[in-house]
């Protein structure tokens, strides 16, 4: 199931599309980003083939295909280490106590922002995953949801 991401708040057309094709035959792709000209400079993270085919939705959405590992260690990567210099394998692998810290990171000296109390929430997600009061696929798509509106709300406060 392809999960939509929203890593700018910019409604500009996008000029550049970055795809990653899949090695896999059930997918053959693994994620595709759409940035407008202002905004490419957030491609140079993304790995891909880069074209202006089809070009034209909106900057900043990213459709992504992969497993959900895959896409919770680009959140961390490319979003959430570089925010809060916390990611799961500071944390045994615990990816509440990751987005945890995260919180508290945000929230030392100052009221929490929707960022942060959105990575509680995610943080609250896990550990229900964790407890096995959420079955784990809708647990798992609840947690990529709950990160992309986290990410898209960063976005938002940074002008991204």
């Amino acid at each position: 199931m392809p999960v939509l991401r929203q890593i700018t708040t910019c409604t500009e057309p996008s000029t550049v599309v970055i795809e990653r094709r899949g090695r896999t035959r059930d997918r053959p792709v693994d994620y595709r980003l759409e940035v407008c000209r202002r905004h490419r400079w957030l491609a140079e993270t993304w790995t891909g083939r880069r074209s202006a085919d089809g070009a034209g939705g909106r900057c900043g959405i990213v459709t992504d295909h992969r497993p959900f590992a895959r896409i919770v260690e680009s959140h961390v990567a490319l979003w959430l280490r570089p925010l809060t210099a916390n990611g799961p394998e500071d944390h045994d692998g615990d990816l509440a106590a990751a987005l945890r810290a995260g919180y508290e990171l945000l929230t030392a000296d100052r009221e929490p922002t929707g960022v942060a109390i959105a990575l509680e929430h995610v943080a609250r997600i896990a550990d229900a995953i964790t407890a096995g009061t959420l079955p784990l696929a809708e647990g798992q798509a609840q947690v990529l949801a709950a990160l992309s509106a986290a990410e898209t709300l960063d976005a938002g406060a940074r002008g991204a």
